[in-house]
């Protein structure tokens, strides 16, 4: 697997659009055997394809592997007002997949881990496998949700425009803070989720609309997990303050049948703290429980 590894990791995606309900969708295709397996991979709120840039070009030696960004984020349209919430997602999921006409392999960190879930519960025919990183069943701890609520009051619907590139990076933070990332890692990160505006100003790829979707009425519900059948991985991050060992163990008795693992050396953010340990858990699952 080493070898499929170094092999790989230097492969470069091809960007590429889906319409879903009107909106174009953009999502990072990085290539691999479709005939195998198609690994579809969902970032987490205020998050972009880029979370997962460690992880997607060790699984292309298992199949084709995607990472779309939601709608509101990333390089995707934005829907405006009211246009957000986890339905509105689940719909971005589903059109993807369904555009693909084939079963894939579902994975979902944080935000994108909860609809996941709901696209297994509701459309389990799309899905080969789940694999949910990092992300509870139903809403964050309260302490969290709380802080976010702050955080959408404070910052408004307006975009912020900065004076510069370094101006990006000094007001970039992630969400929890705690990560294992180098800070030139995380710089980087901050500049692949920003953009150089026309007139000269840089902005975050990332509209502030999208924190404020509960006034619009809609609301976060549990999916009924037990109904999950199909084969399903729970990976959470050893050191996680948002996902605790408890509630995942919970949801571990839950869906019958699946696979709980610890990734060490990881926070909330598994995909970018540990992408190595991440890949392999989930190539592990993969050969272990599905044929090719």
């Amino acid at each position: 697997m080493a070898q499929h590894q170094a092999a790989t990791a230097i492969a470069e995606p091809t960007h590429r659009y889906v319409e879903v309900e009107g909106l174009k969708l953009h999502y990072l295709d990085w290539g691999g055997d479709s005939d195998k397996h198609t690994f579809v991979l969902l970032h987490g709120g205020a998050a972009h394809v880029h979370w997962w840039d460690g992880v997607a070009p060790l699984l292309t030696p298992y199949g084709r592997v995607l990472a779309l960004d939601f709608r509101g984020h990333g390089r995707s349209q934005w829907a405006g007002s009211g246009g957000y919430g986890p339905p509105a997602y689940q719909n971005d999921a589903q059109g993807l997949i369904e555009s693909l006409g084939t079963r894939v392999i579902l994975v979902g960190h944080s935000m994108g881990g909860a609809v996941a879930q709901w696209v297994a519960v509701t459309h389990p025919e799309l899905l080969e496998a789940l694999i949910i990183v990092d992300a509870p069943h139903g809403p964050p701890p309260l302490f969290r949700r709380l802080m976010w609520r702050w955080r959408r009051r404070s910052h408004g619907g307006v975009r912020p425009e900065l004076r510069s590139a370094d101006d990006i990076i000094k007001k970039f933070r992630l969400q929890p803070p705690q990560t294992n990332l180098t800070r030139l890692d995380v710089e980087r990160l901050a500049l692949q989720g920003a953009e150089q505006l026309p007139n000269g100003t840089w902005a975050f790829r990332f509209d502030p609309e999208t924190r404020a979707w509960r006034k619009h009425g809609h609301k976060m519900t549990r999916p009924k997990i037990r109904q999950i059948k199909m084969p399903t991985l729970l990976l959470r991050g050893d050191q996680s303050a948002l996902v605790s060992a408890s509630h995942v163990a919970a949801m571990h008795r839950k869906i019958r049948g699946s696979v709980l693992k610890e990734i060490p050396r990881a926070f909330h953010h598994v995909p970018l703290d540990n992408p190595g340990d991440t890949a392999a858990a989930i190539i592990e699952f993969v050969e272990k429980l599905l044929p090719f």
